[in-house]
């Protein structure tokens, strides 16, 4: 069979027998990349009858030639494949050598490609190339892609940043510079920007932007200092009408982007209807005027809070997992229990109760008394892959990374399948974005996700309650420690997630008071801001 030459990152290797090749960020791809939306496994060679084929095997972002994206290529020419996105992947030059090609005097053969730490790699865009731009805006977007930021895993929504029709996306928590100065992370070259123009940082879950110019940011043509990229903004540079554009936006799942759109749309109508209502009440008030009303205890409806959509009661129940312990106890007895938990990241991070997760977690015996379980050395994992009140199945494994048994918390992270296989190279999971509870008031709606073990069917089980107060907790010096609800909290519940009317999660629900002879049950539900910090220390 012709050998292949293959070229990247400044070196050359041949192939010179017949064998699958592998391309990919793992280490132990025969062709490794460094781009940041490489995948670990991305694509591989193949010898065939007929010759070589570049194969694409699952990747996350894709593979191009001339700005096409191919799933199966045969190489009878030399050709130039991107792997990843424009900008933060890699590129790689394969050609057919004639059979019998002798080597380079003095040429050794060429060793396996590893990139050397800190190199910059220039790349060929993967889509076709933006119509030409102002000759006096040029733009250049440019990122250093090496073994550590390929390697890292990400902690938030990716980030678009567009400028002029160069596009360029990075992954959390890279720390992205914006100005004139070559070592920015985006580069431009318009004089109105400044060399060290702003930042964006990547923040719990999201991005940022700083700016750091003298000449200004603006948004809409006013100045700003620092903005949270919640949906897409559009910056300029320099001059709030002049200025280089520069669009940011957080690349988010469809469903999510679409429960902002749909977001957007009601608080744009809200705002509509109390324009009316206001313009209303003005001509009313001018109709009535020197009239009193007496003895009319008519209470004027006022504005609530959002309804949960469909869409993000959906996305919640997607992140809602089954979890499963199994261990002994301290006696020695086989014991198995259950509980309930929320995935807080793509890679597998779950947040759910200590009780559930560690038992012996320090702290937990002194606020619910001895626990006779000892800690399990893995936990089973079980979801459901449709919103449709499936049934979950189990199919990961997880173990513990953080625990506070004060707190009655535990963040675990998956680690493998059911079945001890390798999870797959890239997971993306389904999560429920984390709100502040801190402001949640008395009388407003929660709803309780879980897997309460009183439920004939092992799917996804949704309640909701109203909250009746918020409880202090001296031991933990937080007078929102407790969120109390009627909401129903049954075991097997403990560990999930309590959502508010905008889809976040809230809270982790806990444990179920009552009092003695009494009907009366309410919920209690653990605080999602006293929690933060454990989820920071797990990530």
């Amino acid at each position: 069979m012709q050998p292949l030459r293959l070229q990247v990152a400044g070196r050359t290797l041949t192939i010179d027998t017949p064998r699958v090749v592998k391309i990919g960020r793992s280490p132990d791809a025969d062709v490794p990349l460094s781009g940041a939306t490489c995948s670990r496994v991305h694509a591989e060679l193949r010898p065939t009858d007929t010759g070589w084929v570049l194969v694409d095997v699952g990747s996350q972002h894709g593979t191009y030639v001339d700005g096409r994206r191919v799933f199966e290529l045969g190489v009878r020419q030399p050709v130039t494949a991107y792997f990843g996105l424009s900008g933060s992947g890699s590129q790689v030059g394969i050609m057919p050598a004639p059979v019998g090609e002798p080597r380079q005097p003095g040429s050794p053969p060429a060793p396996p490609m590893s990139p050397t730490p800190h190199a910059v790699h220039a790349v060929r865009p993967a889509h076709p190339a933006p119509a030409a731009v102002d000759p006096g805006r040029a733009v250049t977007m440019a990122v250093a892609a090496t073994p550590r930021d390929a390697d890292r895993q990400a902690t938030g929504p990716d980030v678009l940043v567009r400028v002029d029709g160069n596009e360029q996306r990075f992954r959390h928590p890279t720390a992205i510079t914006i100005g004139r100065h070559p070592d920015c992370t985006v580069v431009c070259s318009d004089p109105v920007v400044s060399r060290y123009h702003g930042r964006l940082d990547p923040t719990s879950g999201g991005w940022t932007y700083t700016n750091a110019s003298n000449a200004g940011t603006y948004i809409d043509g006013r100045k700003m200092t620092s903005v949270k990229i919640e949906d897409g903004l559009t910056l300029r540079l320099g001059h709030p009408t002049a200025g280089v554009e520069v669009d940011v936006t957080e690349v988010v799942p469809p469903h999510v982007a679409e429960q902002r759109i749909a977001r957007r749309h009601r608080q744009m109508m809200l705002r509509r209807w109390l324009g009316a209502a206001a313009v209303l009440a003005l001509i009313v008030g001018a109709v009535v005027v020197g009239t009193t009303l007496v003895g009319d205890d008519t209470v004027a409806p006022t504005a609530g809070p959002d309804e949960l959509t469909s869409a993000e009661l959906g996305q919640a129940k997607l992140a809602t997992v089954w979890i499963r312990a199994q261990s002994t106890t301290v006696s020695g007895a086989d014991a198995t229990w259950y509980g309930s938990g929320s995935i807080i990241s793509p890679d597998g991070l779950i947040l759910t109760n200590a009780h559930v997760a560690e038992p012996q977690a320090a702290g937990l015996a002194e606020r619910y008394g001895p626990v006779d379980l000892e800690n399990p050395e893995s936990l089973d994992i079980a979801m459901i892959s449709s919103p449709n009140d499936e049934t979950a199945e189990p199919i990961y494994r997880a173990r513990v990374i953080e625990s506070d048994g004060t707190l009655d918390a535990s963040v675990i992270q998956i680690y493998e399948t059911i079945d001890g296989g390798q999870l797959p190279a890239d997971l993306e999971l389904p999560t429920v974005p984390i709100g502040d509870s801190d402001q949640l008031r008395t009388g407003e709606e929660v709803t309780i996700l879980g897997f309460p073990a009183i439920a004939d069917s092992a799917g996804v089980s949704v309640t909701r309650g109203v909250i009746s107060t918020i409880i202090s907790d001296p031991a933990l010096n937080s007078d929102r420690a407790e969120i109390d609800t009627d909401a129903r909290i049954a075991p097997g519940n403990s560990g999930g997630l309590a959502i508010n009317n905008a889809g976040q999660i809230v809270g982790i629900p806990s444990s179920t008071r009552s009092q003695e002879g009494s009907l009366v049950v309410s919920g209690r539900i653990r605080s999602i801001n006293l929690v933060k910090p454990l989820i920071e220390a797990a990530r």
